[in-house]
């Protein structure tokens, strides 16, 4: 194969030189350990990243009441400006992501994505003043999204994308169910909130480490050399403007900003709703985890079921039970069945925002990849900041009793917006191990899709 091969494509550990999805010449010459080891080490550190994005999402919603506390009884709308803060550095990220990819490579992108994130954590654990930590929250985004759009772009080229997304993705939930546990212990033993954050700079600082030795110190950085090749030889990346032109773009873009808003919404106000509503006390707590535990299980659970009735029909169904739940939470006084509610929402949720992922890297060229994937992270991120602050606006007036009847109106929006998504007419679970690899330039023509979904 030419060095025109672009590494990200290899299979998990590289078994043989020619397996390359792009089928495209000859990759220059290394050892096989040391192959199986750099497609090893850049696997688990995306895994590893998107542990640290989920351990920093989901310990928001244990500790906003503990944070309203020890800043002096702060309010709803004023703490839900950390979500404005994220919003910001997410939408900045969104901007930046294809200029700062061409120029600097994926590799090094995921790790410097990894330090700022872990410079935001860093700051808000040595106990600033409140007004820092939105400030703060808005650098953890930028380099959470910047992480996001680079691990979603290298993990969607690999053979099997929708499994090994379907995993990282579960890594994510995997980070995002253990935070609130370890949160709400924490809290539970009358340490400073702030503190906490030191978790999240160690999660930081372990992606960092990890994704280093599989990107970065990995033949003098080939694998971006080779990445950008591969695009420039595809036509050369995409504009944003040709990108978002795309009907399977724009639409999924929506639906996964909606998604995201569902998610973080539920999972960063259902502790307080169930403290205040159905007092819960600190066991409520664990609701977040409850509810990433759902999310986890069912990114990995429900990979059959999902490739039985197909893609196009299985979202919509998680979307309808996932706003049936939150009609039982709604209406429901036990706490205890607002939690079963809660953890089957995740549960349900759980396998929506892979599916997108990897439906757009096979309904468009691969030039139209770092463009879509990376707006795709970032706007999705914008939505799990944007709709949690509304929440928590409307909370500040009404009470937080608004939750449930914003989530209802995002999962019904939800239903509607994945109807107007174009679908390959080629069947998106099929196998695989059966399905012949792409060459470059091979993407779906997005033209060539089934309007009818």
């Amino acid at each position: 194969m030419s060095d025109l091969c672009d590494e990200a494509e290899q299979p998990l550990l590289a078994r043989r030189q020619g397996d390359c999805v792009s089928q495209v010449g000859a990759v220059t010459a290394d050892p096989e350990k040391t192959d199986k080891f750099r497609a090893l080490a850049r696997i688990v550190g995306c895994c590893v990243s998107a542990a640290s994005a989920g351990w920093h999402d989901g310990c928001i919603g244990a500790l906003i009441p503990y944070l309203q506390v020890y800043y002096g009884g702060v309010s709803d709308e004023k703490v839900s400006l950390v979500f404005i803060g994220s919003f910001s550095g997410y939408t900045l990220a969104s901007l930046l992501n294809v200029n700062l990819s061409t120029r600097l490579g994926l590799g090094r992108l995921l790790v410097l994505g990894a330090a700022i994130q872990g410079l935001g954590s860093a700051i808000i654990a040595f106990r600033p003043p409140f007004t820092a930590i939105p400030v703060c929250y808005a650098v953890a985004g930028f380099g959470i999204a910047l992480q996001d759009a680079q691990y979603n772009t290298y993990v969607a080229r690999l053979p099997g994308a929708s499994t090994k997304l379907g995993i990282v993705h579960a890594l994510y939930g995997v980070g995002a169910l253990a935070s609130p546990v370890v949160a709400t212990l924490v809290m539970r033993a009358n340490a400073p909130p702030p503190l906490f954050y030191f978790t999240n700079l160690a999660w930081c600082v372990a992606s960092m480490t990890v994704l280093s030795a599989g990107f970065v110190f990995s033949s003098n950085n080939s694998s971006d050399r080779r990445f950008r090749s591969t695009a420039e030889n595809d036509d050369g990346i995409a504009s944003l403007r040709t990108v978002i032109s795309s009907r399977v773009v724009w639409a999924t873009l929506l639906f996964v900003s909606l998604y995201t808003g569902a998610e973080t919404g539920e999972a960063g106000w259902v502790v307080s709703f169930l403290m205040r509503e159905r007092d819960g006390g600190a066991i409520s707590g664990y609701a977040s985890a409850a509810f990433y535990g759902g999310l986890t299980s069912g990114r990995v659970m429900l990979l059959p079921l999902t490739a039985y009735i197909s893609e196009k029909k299985a979202v919509p169904l998680y979307a309808i039970i996932a706003l049936i739940m939150q009609v039982v939470i709604w209406s429901s006084p036990s706490f205890l069945i607002d939690l079963i509610a809660v953890a089957a929402c995740g549960f349900v949720m759980g396998p929506c925002y892979p599916i997108t992922v990897s439906l757009v890297t096979k309904a468009t060229p691969h030039g139209h990849h770092p463009g879509a994937l990376s707006l795709m992270a970032c706007l999705a991120q914008s939505g799990s900041a944007l709709f949690p602050f509304l929440v928590g606006s409307l909370a500040d007036i009404y009470g937080i009793k608004v939750l449930q009847p914003m989530l209802v109106t995002l999962f019904g929006g939800m239903v509607i917006l994945w109807q107007l998504v174009p679908f390959p007419k080629v069947q998106l679970h099929r196998s695989p191990i059966l399905a012949k690899p792409a060459s470059v330039g091979e993407g779906v023509d997005p033209t060539t899709t089934d309007s009818s979904a």
